[in-house]
């Protein structure tokens, strides 16, 4: 007879929680999936959260049904996400905004360090300092040169306060020592209608965003902030490869779930979104999207959510910046 030692009760316990993990992987999922897009349809958060819906329910042998709740810059589907059970049934296209939210937002019920639990970036897409065909230059040393010649007189377009390109933009400025003025729009589409007008002469804008304007000659690149240059546009060079370091930042859309949600899950979501994000097919409309398809583990992707949350509240800070 084995006698009852706390170590045979250890060894029980740790084997009678795997197995609980693996019979929880194996039943999920048995139900219908919501994954919560907090913007409106149609936009290219809509898009990729439809793509990766779609691949993920013919993985997973269940719907993946796209629930729209935009509202308040994404708080209202983060809250409404963060409102259900944490068994992973409700899904989050989250942005790269939701890094921004505690130090925009003071009185916001979540913070996403703590609350989110990553899955994988589904694509991530540069920014671009695009400028109307009028403008005088093609290479962002003749935008700095303009904004010290006239300090404070070269405007820039923002899709609002707290935005991410206004946010891009503040960075631009403190890397190349310029001091420019920033017009607030209400969202992208009429700012880039004032860069293209001459309104103002830029704006620095993901390239999901700007990619048909630049592909149609209606706008130009002065450079991009990837780590080497896009195919869509291989003649424009980097900030970097321009001597402008510390630049190399992208948005991006990424899938989320409530913190607290079973490892097994986990690792059963990200397993399938992985395989749909590096699927030919998602690559190639990712690319046509201005876009690049990322995939990566969850802790990865954690990762990415605490470093941009400190170094975004890092620059809020220290610009005071306030949301309109």
């Amino acid at each position: 007879m084995i006698k009852n030692t706390p170590r045979r009760h250890l060894i029980v316990a740790t084997l009678a929680l795997a197995f609980a993990g693996w019979s929880h992987a194996q039943a999920y999922p048995n139900k219908p999936l919501t994954m919560v897009v907090p913007f409106p349809p149609g936009g290219a958060a809509d898009i990729t959260a439809r793509l990766v819906a779609k691949g993920m329910a013919d993985l997973m042998g269940q719907p993946v049904v796209v629930d729209n709740k935009p509202g308040a810059s994404g708080i209202i589907g983060a809250e409404f996400m963060l409102a259900r059970p944490a068994d992973g049934y409700t899904l989050l296209l989250a942005s790269n905004s939701v890094t921004t939210f505690k130090w925009l937002y003071p009185n916001v019920s979540f913070d996403p360090v703590k609350d989110f639990r990553g899955i994988a970036i589904a694509l991530q897409s540069p920014y671009m300092a695009v400028v109307g065909d009028k403008f005088q230059g093609s290479e962002i040393a003749d935008l700095i040169r303009a904004a010290k010649d006239h300090p404070g007189k070269i405007d820039y377009a923002t899709a609002g306060n707290g935005t991410g390109p206004h946010l891009f933009a503040e960075m631009f400025k403190q890397a190349t020592g310029t001091f420019m003025t920033g017009i607030p729009y209400r969202g992208s589409a009429p700012a880039l209608t004032a860069v293209m007008s001459g309104e103002v002469p830029v704006y620095f804008d993901i390239l999901l965003s700007s990619q048909p304007f630049l592909s149609s000659g209606r706008l130009k690149s002065l450079g991009v902030s990837s780590k080497e240059r896009v195919p869509q546009f291989p003649n424009v060079k980097t900030f970097a490869e321009q001597g402008i370091k510390g630049l190399e930042i992208s948005a991006w859309f990424g899938v989320v779930v409530k913190s607290g949600t079973p490892e097994p899950v986990i690792q059963a979501l990200s397993q399938a979104m992985n395989k749909v994000v590096r699927s030919a097919p998602f690559v190639t409309r990712a690319g046509e999207l201005g876009a690049t398809a990322v995939g990566g583990t969850p802790e990865s992707f954690q990762a990415t959510i605490a470093d941009e949350t400190a170094a975004w509240g890092r620059l809020i800070k220290e610009k005071n910046i306030r949301v309109d």
